[in-house]
Order: C-alpha cells, then sequence, then structure tokens
C-alpha cells in the first residue's frame, strides 16, 4: 500500500472542515493534513487537534503559509472567493498541486492567469465542480450519451434553492454581499452551468438572462420587526426565517450549525444568534445578491438551454427535463429519481439511485479521491481540471453581463475580447 499523500489545508471551515478534512480522519492511508492556515483561531486549532498537526505548522493566513518553504506535495484550497485567485498563484508558484474551491476566480482573466500558470509550472490545478462526481448527474450524463434521448432539442434546468440554505448563505452569510465576494451566478450556478457544459459537450454561442433582489430587503420588512431574531421579532411564530427555529428545532439548520459556531451545544448556537451574522433579520442584512435568475442559453447547433436559479424552494434539489427527438428524460435530485419515457412505445423507465455516500450526493468523495489519485500521477479521474473548468466559468461571467445591460450576449466576441480561446481547449 502507498504512503498516504500529504497535504496543506488553506481555509478550515465548513468545506476544508466536514469535506476534505473528514476524507483525511476516515482514511488516513490516503491522504494526511501536515499544515493548516485559518484565520478563526477556534477553528485553525480544532481543525489541527483532529489531525495531529503541530503548532508550527499552524498558520493565521494564507500569506503567512505561503512566506514558507513548500510543506507537502498538495494543498487544498477552501478559502473565500476573493481569495482563491491570489493564494492560489502563491501556492502554484511555490510548487503545491492545488485543489481549489468554486469559483476559481472572480473574473475572467484571473481565470485564465491561474490556468496559465499551472501550465507554466507543470502543477495540477483541480477545480472542486463536485458535482461531476455525483451518481445522479453522472446517471443523466450516461443517458444523455448513450443516444437513448435521439438528438437533444430543449433542455430545462432547475436550481431550487431551498429557502432555509438560501437566507444561510446568501442573505446572512459569506456570500449575500456581491462586493465582498462575487455574483449568485458564478458563487452558486457554476455547478449548474459546468454540468450543462459537460452534459451537453458543445459550446454556448449566445445569452440573455434576467433577475434581481426583489423580496429580502428593508422596504419588505414585516412592521416592527427588529434587526435581530432575538430581539423580540414579534412575528417568530410565522416567519420561516426566524433563525433560531431553523438552526436549533428543524432538522434543516443541522447542516449548518458549524458555520454559525464550531461549538454546537445549543447554548452556543443561541448565543452566536444573538451576536453574530446569522442571528439577524432576514430583512436587515447588507445583502446583494439576486434572489432569482434566469439565464437563456443557445448551444451550437441551436439547442435551446434554460437555466432558473431561485431561492425559495421548499425543498432542496434540482431538477432537469431534457427532450430528444426519441425519448424525454425527467429528474428530480431530491428524490434521486430519473425517469426517461419512450417516444415511440410510451414506455418509461424509473430510476432510483440509493442514498449518496457522503456531502453534494456523494461527489465530495469522488472528488478528493480523483485528486489524491492524480497527485500521485494517476489523472485519467479527473473531471474537473482548471482548463475544463474554464468555460463554464466564462458563461457565468457572460450571463452576468448580459442581465446588468440587458443585452443578448455573444459567446464567440466574448471570449475574444477576454482573450480566453487558447486555454478553452481539451487537456
Amino acid at each position: 500500500m502507498p504512503s498516504p499523500i500529504e497535504a496543506v489545508m488553506v481555509g478550515a471551515g465548513n468545506r476544508g472542515t466536514l469535506a476534505y478534512g473528514a476524507y483525511a480522519r476516515r482514511l488516513p492511508w490516503d491522504l494526511r493534513f501536515v499544515a493548516v492556515a485559518e484565520p478563526n483561531d477556534e477553528r485553525r486549532l480544532r481543525f489541527a487537534s483532529e489531525h495531529g498537526i503541530p503548532p508550527e505548522r499552524q498558520f493565521r493566513s494564507w500569506q503567512e503559509l505561503a512566506e514558507r518553504p513548500q510543506l507537502a506535495p498538495a494543498l487544498v484550497n477552501a478559502t473565500m472567493d476573493r481569495d482563491h485567485y491570489p493564494s492560489t498563484i502563491a501556492f502554484l508558484e511555490a510548487g503545491y498541486h492545488v485543489l481549489l474551491e468554486k469559483p476559481m476566480a472572480t473574473t475572467p482573466e484571473h481565470c485564465i492567469a491561474l490556468v496559465e500558470t499551472a501550465q507554466r509550472h507543470g502543477r495540477l490545478l483541480q477545480i472542486a465542480h463536485v458535482l461531476r462526481y455525483a451518481p445522479f448527474f453522472r446517471t443523466i450524463y450516461d443517458l444523455v450519451h448513450s443516444g437513448r434521448l435521439g438528438e437533444i432539442v430543449s433542455l430545462d434546468w432547475r436550481e431550487n434553492l431551498s429557502y432555509y440554505h438560501f437566507a444561510h448563505s446568501f442573505i446572512r452569510g459569506n456570500w449575500a454581499n456581491t462586493e465582498r465576494t462575487s455574483p449568485m451566478i458564478l458563487t452558486k450556478c457554476c455547478h449548474d452551468l459546468d454540468l450543462l457544459v459537460w452534459i451537453l459537450d458543445r459550446p454556448c454561442e449566445r445569452l440573455a438572462s434576467f433577475g434581481s433582489l426583489t423580496h429580502f430587503t428593508p422596504a419588505k420588512a414585516p412592521p416592527g420587526v427588529p434587526d435581530r431574531c432575538l430581539d423580540g421579532c414579534p412575528i417568530t411564530d410565522e416567519c420561516p426565517y426566524f433563525a433560531p427555529r431553523i438552526y436549533l428545532v428543524t432538522a434543516h439548520g443541522g447542516a449548518f450549525q458549524h458555520a454559525v459556531s464550531p461549538d454546537p451545544s445549543p447554548e452556543a448556537i443561541l448565543e452566536a444568534l444573538r451576536t453574530g451574522p446569522y442571528g439577524r433579520c432576514v430583512y436587515h442584512c447588507d445583502n446583494t445578491a439576486v434572489d432569482h435568475q434566469v439565464v437563456l442559453m443557445e448551444f451550437a447547433g441551436q439547442l435551446a438551454v434554460s437555466l432558473t436559479m431561485q431561492g425559495c424552494s421548499h425543498v432542496e434539489g434540482r431538477t432537469v427535463r431534457i427532450d430528444g427527438t426519441r425519448a424525454t428524460l425527467l429528474a428530480n435530485e431530491s428524490r434521486r429519481e430519473i425517469v426517461v419515457v419512450d417516444h415511440a412505445t410510451g414506455d418509461s423507465e424509473t430510476i432510483r439511485l440509493g442514498p449518496p455516500l457522503g456531502g453534494h450526493g456523494g461527489g465530495d468523495l469522488g472528488l478528493i479521491r480523483a485528486f489524491v489519485r492524480a497527485v500521485r500521477g494517476e489523472r485519467s479521474d479527473v473531471l474537473t481540471s482548471a482548463q475544463q473548468a474554464v468555460e463554464s466559468h466564462l458563461l457565468a461571467f457572460a450571463a452576468e453581463e448580459a442581465r446588468l445591460t440587458r443585452t443578448v450576449v455573444g459567446l464567440p466576441a466574448f471570449r475574444n475580447r477576454i482573450g480566453v480561446s487558447h486555454v478553452v481547449a481539451s487537456d
């Protein structure tokens, strides 16, 4: 059995701790974290304790780590969006192979620079588009590419974000304010755009986009509601966004409690809600992310595709309809169910997938396993290289331009304008 791949964790938040850190704890013979950089003292110390990292290999910032000689062959970069580009450039130049959280960067020019830097230094740069590894979406990919649906005529893709997830991440949380992070179509839907690029395997030629922030604003606040949920809100029984209910009463908040407080006790959660960002009223935050957006795309071959993102769903999960000349595919991620209806016979087949292993429908496990193998030199399982990821990021940037300018954006001209054509070719 080979020795475990040694790696450095940069950013010990939810993803760093609960996805990648958990993998190393479960499979210590495959991956071992030997250093950590994290500005939050409690999270840094907890991660270090869980992985046996000595004090001299615990850093308060990615910059402090980058100043040191290379500590391991691999590095996981789970920092915030606007830190992705400068930190990854530094780590690639320092000699690390990098697994980088999405979005890879917040401008198209920085995406290109990351690809070029990785190529120039001969480093692996893998992007955390985990859903390519999820069995549910791999099944859709296989059905489309088998030819069973015939020629694809139309595709409707919906990213149904649950109301409590949207409130946690995009009203109260880290991705609420686009000036601090990046637009919703990039931070959340680069997953969806990546899946469309992967499944359709053809270029997008033009797109338009519409969307805005319509509900979660001070103007929509009910009368008398305070700035914080625990400051005597008069509508606690009827408000679905009442923070203590989400994080302490319903099952919905369990996945997000780590972001609220590293200490999961009810007392610690309540104290964090009294003082921290996750206890704010959803109508009195500094959020600017859209709460709904539609992207209309035309791919090569005059294939019409619609992508809808909305943050008020009763249940989390994407729904997909693909109409082909021979059959129609209907997929529901939350039910883990795919139905194929044959046009000639009227017969339908229902494919039900079992419970996934790990987060993102099993995609987390496939992603980190592929990265570890790639660092060892076995790169056939890498589905999400930086070069492959550029195209879906490009669509997100073009969609945001289309939304803001209310124009139809032609992708060939957009690609030429930012000089991206030389990095989107096949690996």
